[in-house]
């Protein structure tokens, strides 16, 4: 495999979910009215970021949002 080809399997940039619901304007929907998101950083194993990719193909969700319903305490599917 290739250096770009890794890079390409980690960005999260390949495959976007459909989930995320757009207003009239055509901007994003907030998925937690008076809570907005604010960009953080992690630090995770390739296996960590490969399951979290899994896991919200699953579900048809963002890696973020699976983050953020795991730290929430929701149920996945």
């Amino acid at each position: 495999m290739s250096q770009n080809q890794k890079m390409d399997q980690y960005s999260g940039t390949k495959q976007k979910s459909p989930r995320r619901l757009h207003t009239a304007s055509g901007s994003f929907a907030v998925d937690y009215p008076g809570e907005p998101k604010r960009l953080r950083s992690l630090r995770l194993t390739d296996t960590a970021w490969e399951k979290l990719a899994e896991i919200a193909e699953k579900n048809q969700i963002t890696r973020t949002e699976v983050i953020e319903i795991f730290a929430r305490g929701e149920d996945l599917y």
